[in-house]
């Protein structure tokens, strides 16, 4: 089979697609000839060896895949000839994946493969940061930072769809236009001047001065530090990511002082211990696609041997929703 290969951290030209050997499932496995897989800012991240959870090297990146079952290793839910979406920690970006069997689950019925594949990483991650780890409930503020990327969009239209005010905070204000028709209903600019009264004026002006009770933040650095002074009492903070590459420390007093929470939401950690927890947050995603209320952006599609221009559009800050590779009998 082929797939993406890195077999050098920061060397661009050392990563290329490669001929390889098929996996093959152990007990409690599953194989999936991929039909289309998604490319992800931690697939930027493994590229220069920065992401928190690499394997050895040689390996194959990537999350998200969606595809047809071609075995199974053992008594499994799902079967050969299921269509069926697959998380893992990597591999995903090649024409064939092995995947606990807990974490494969089959598309509803007039879910297409491109569809699903944009709907791995970005809608897990989103979903259990805002309804598991915040608590987000209807008829509440929330501030999404980083909200025009693939996991920052999904959590626009999720938050939308458990009935919240949605505020997306943009580095990139152009991009306001594209995620107010996914669902968001102000902009906040992340890039103005005086960041650290900036965001708070900006906050309080949508919210009738009583602030944001929930802020999803995946680009960290000096826009989280802002945010914190835009959260009503008692207000939560799901930490996510670090796109603008500075993580923030935080003063506890001032935690103490407005009785705000802070936790955090990494998904690889769920893949390895609550596996049943995922699949509580991917029965909730396909119910909100099949009730009309999620639609993935694809903002582009390639071919397996052109993944550099995906990842290029997530390193050059142009991606708006998620670009996906498609298997060329995809």
């Amino acid at each position: 089979m082929r797939a993406v290969m890195i077999r050098e951290f920061g060397n661009r030209g050392a990563v290329a697609v490669e001929e390889i050997e098929d996996p093959v499932p152990g007990p409690g496995e599953v194989l999936v000839d991929v039909k289309a897989a998604g490319v992800n800012f931690t697939d930027l991240l493994s590229l220069d060896g920065k992401y928190q959870n690499l394997p050895p090297l040689p390996f194959t990146p990537g999350k998200d895949a969606s595809g047809v079952v071609a075995a199974v290793g053992g008594a499994t839910l799902v079967s050969p000839g299921d269509h069926v979406i697959a998380h893992v920690n990597d591999s995903a970006l090649a024409e064939r994946v092995v995947a606990d069997a807990r974490l494969c689950f089959r598309l509803p019925d007039g879910m297409d493969f491109e569809t699903a594949a944009a709907m791995g990483l970005p809608y897990e991650t989103a979903y259990m940061a805002l309804a598991m780890r915040g608590g987000l409930k209807a008829g509440e503020r929330v501030l999404i930072n980083g909200a025009s990327g693939g996991v920052g969009l999904a959590a626009v239209e999720i938050a939308k769809a458990l009935g919240a005010t949605t505020l997306a905070g943009l580095t990139t204000p152009s991009k306001g236009e594209a995620v107010e028709k996914w669902g968001a209903d102000g902009i906040i600019d992340l890039s103005a001047e005086n960041l650290r009264d900036a965001v708070r004026d900006q906050v309080m002006a949508m919210t009738d001065g009583a602030g944001v009770d929930l802020v999803f933040d995946l680009v960290g650095g000096a826009p989280f530090d802002a945010s914190l002074r835009a959260i009503a009492w008692s207000g939560r903070v799901v930490v996510s990511g670090f796109t603008t590459g500075t993580i923030p420390s935080v003063k506890t007093n001032y935690l103490l002082l407005k009785n705000i929470a802070v936790v955090g939401m990494a998904i690889s950690g769920y893949f390895d211990r609550r596996a049943p927890e995922i699949a509580m947050a991917q029965a909730a995603i396909f119910d909100l696609w099949k009730d009309d209320k999620v639609h993935p952006h694809i903002m582009a599609r390639f071919p397996l041997d052109d993944f550099a221009k995906a990842i290029a559009l997530i390193e050059d800050r142009k991606i708006v929703g998620k670009a996906i590779l498609v298997m060329e009998d995809g």
